[in-house]
């Protein structure tokens, strides 16, 4: 009966999904580095079987996507460009979704993934057929008319574990999901509906607001998210059930709800600080350690340790997840590659591998590391990255949670013991104190990095004023203020910035609480991209913007919780700093359409430039690079030799950077 019960949920939420693939795809490429659609998918397949998935684009443009696409069992609509920048996907969308609306009355859940404002007609005409709207699409590009037509919106940023930070928009969406759930609850006491059920209450705040999300904010679960905003209501709980009242509601007569206990109010001034499992939960999914379950996660590590046991030096990192996908394909396993490679870099990042002439690249052959004698070995190498990544965001090590978390059983405190061990033997992490740390003579081990020496050089000279609040709090202010500041004003975001540096720098020497070395890097990257902006398109200064420029990209590299953070930032970074080397040589960059071009563009127009000394500038500026963050040349690299059939000189820019890279 249960089975027959589960089909039947599954037949009542049966979808249509339709991807604006140009939309989207302009939008990653212009701001992103790891636009994947895979974790969209699982989404929706979450909510219950697709039976139409269909994406629309000129695939000639966007050849490197349609592997994945096409994995994902993704109808690829071919729609042909006229010009370039001419999105033509819309109307043949609009034709197909209101054909399918009327022939497959089945259907009753579409899904629209653009944020183009023209589909607000065609979300409110599938309303009017009685179709469920989910509409998806980008925080900064999603059309407010759009958003509002749909049942529900949804940010693409959210699927991709991003969650908000203290800039003034999210706080503002903090805010506003906060004043939705006060008038949800004002409608439902007009009906004399309360206390209501926590199910029904979110069905009303999302009429109210169809892109509220309680995972915009870090929560997994929307009673989490009321958890946590205990200081405008009141929980109680009957039958398992969750219901939900104001804070003034008085609870009269026997219904036979039990109050859940309330969280103490924070101090006056302070944020409520989020419990840790909330904060490893949003670390694991910037860093994508969370990507597959902890059976499939254990799976896959035990077949890589087999096939590298078995073939030493035969495989190399394509070879293997190809072999490892066609053996789950075989099995009827929903495993994708990229769920497979975020597995597989779990091991990479932790040094269980060894490659042909010791240099770690996609094409080199791998071998297991010497001292890898079993599964079990392998596995806690692996394993060990999710401590090490709490230990290098500097949180605190709770052997508890994190046993929940990685093996899903809170009373294995032993094997996290284990994993901490291991990076303890391997040097990668130290005791300090009651805690644990990155290994280094000081409590900011990043200190001495060539790389950050600008930075904290800056830091260091640098005096909070007498009388203004400082520690964690004051640096949290600052980091505010600046977030907002930072696309009107490089200089007032830059010296904020560097006040919040200084202050949570020394909040983190002193062990104060809540003092973490992951909110001092993001700060850190921060004031980097703030004064290289100040200095290169306000002073002019290229020369010393420069180093500032690869602080930012030292500390913000793939395998860190910042590449997520701090995304938005990394493609025009990546353009201005290449851009500034024509523009210190007076040469028109008007041409590079640097606010519309991707990296990628902007390293073909300056490396095939007739200028010769543009050329050679541009070169060295990627060699230093290469130097800092070898993953994100690599990252333009591919994206590069994706479009080798473009043109010739495709081929050779990405030859060039692939042998920068060897050097």
């Amino acid at each position: 009966m249960q089975a027959n019960i589960r089909a039947l949920g599954a037949r009542e939420n049966q979808q249509a999904v339709f991807i604006d693939f140009e939309n989207i795809a302009l939008w990653a490429d212009r701001e992103l580095f790891d636009f994947e659609l895979t974790p969209l998918i699982e989404h929706l397949q979450a909510r219950g079987p697709a039976l139409v998935k269909r994406a629309y684009g000129d695939w000639g443009r966007f050849l490197r996507y349609r592997e994945e696409l096409m994995n994902l069992s993704i109808d690829l609509i071919q729609i042909y460009a006229v010009r370039p920048g001419k999105n033509r996907a819309d109307i043949r969308m609009a034709i197909d979704a209101v054909e399918i609306a009327m022939t497959r009355p089945q259907i009753n859940t579409f899904v629209i993934v653009s944020g183009d404002s023209d589909f607000s007609p065609l979300v409110a005409r599938l309303r009017e057929y009685g179709r469920y709207t989910v509409g998806i699409g980008p925080r900064s590009i999603s059309h407010e008319l759009l958003v509002r037509s749909c049942d529900e919106f949804i940010y693409l940023e959210t699927l991709f574990g991003e969650t908000g930070d203290v800039g003034g928009s999210y706080t503002n969406e903090r805010e506003q999901a906060r004043s939705t759930l006060i008038k949800g609850l004002q409608v439902h006491g007009q009906r004399g509906e309360i206390p209501v059920l926590a199910a029904k209450l979110k069905q009303t705040m999302l009429l109210m607001d169809p892109a509220f999300n309680e995972v915009n904010f870090g929560y997994s679960q929307f009673k989490s998210w009321l958890e946590d905003n205990m200081d405008l209501i009141r929980l109680y709980v009957k039958d398992l059930q969750l219901y939900v009242a104001p804070a003034d509601y008085v609870l009269a007569g026997d219904l036979g709800l039990l109050p859940v206990d309330v969280l103490p109010e924070p101090d006056e001034g302070m944020e409520r600080p989020q419990s840790l499992e909330i904060q490893y939960r949003q670390l694991f999914t910037r860093l994508r350690l969370n990507t597959a379950d902890y059976w499939t996660r254990r799976d896959v590590l035990r077949d890589i340790y087999r096939e590298l046991n078995e073939r030493p030096n035969e495989l190399n990192t394509e070879d293997l997840l190809d072999v490892l996908r066609e053996r789950y394909e075989h099995q009827n396993l929903n495993r994708s590659k990229p769920m497979l490679r975020d597995i597989f870099q779990m091991a990479l990042r932790q040094d269980a591998f060894r490659f042909a002439q010791e240099r770690v690249s996609p094409e080199a052959l791998m071998r297991l590391t010497r001292g890898i004698e079993s599964e079990a070995d392998f596995v806690l190498r692996a394993e060990s990255d999710f401590v090490y990544a709490v230990v290098r965001g500097g949180l605190e090590v709770d052997l508890t949670t994190l046993a929940h978390l990685i093996v899903n059983d809170r009373s294995q405190v032993d094997y996290i013991q284990r994993l901490l061990e291991d990076l303890r033997k391997r040097s990668l992490i130290t005791r300090r104190g009651k805690g644990y740390a990155l290994t280094g003579r000081d409590a900011i081990p990043f200190c001495n990095d060539p790389a950050l020496e600008v930075v904290c050089r800056d830091v260091m000279a640098t005096k909070v004023p007498e009388g203004m609040e400082a520690g964690v709090a004051g640096a949290r202010s600052l980091a505010k203020t600046a977030m907002v500041q930072r696309s009107q004003d490089f200089i007032a975001a830059a010296s904020n910035l560097l006040l919040a540096c200084r202050m949570q720098w020394d909040a983190v020497d002193r062990s104060d609480t809540g003092a973490t070395l992951q909110d001092l890097r993001w700060y850190l990257a921060s004031y980097a991209s703030a004064n290289a902006g100040k200095l290169s398109q306000v002073n002019r200064d290229y020369a010393a913007a420069r180093p500032y420029y690869l602080a930012f990209f030292s500390l913000v590299q793939e395998s860190d919780p910042l590449w997520t953070r701090m995304r938005g930032l990394i493609n025009p970074m990546l353009s201005y700093y290449w851009a500034n080397a024509g523009r210190e040589l007076d040469i028109n960059t008007n041409a590079w359409n640097l606010g519309a071009s991707a990296p990628a563009q902007i390293a073909v127009q300056i490396a095939t430039h007739p200028n010769l000394e543009l050329r050679e500038r541009w070169q060295n500026l990627t060699e230093a690079l290469a130097k800092v963050n070898p993953g994100l040349v690599r990252r333009i690299a591919d994206q590069i030799d994706a479009a080798r059939g473009e043109s010739p000189e495709h081929g050779m820019v990405a030859d060039l950077l692939m042998k920068m890279l060897e050097n």
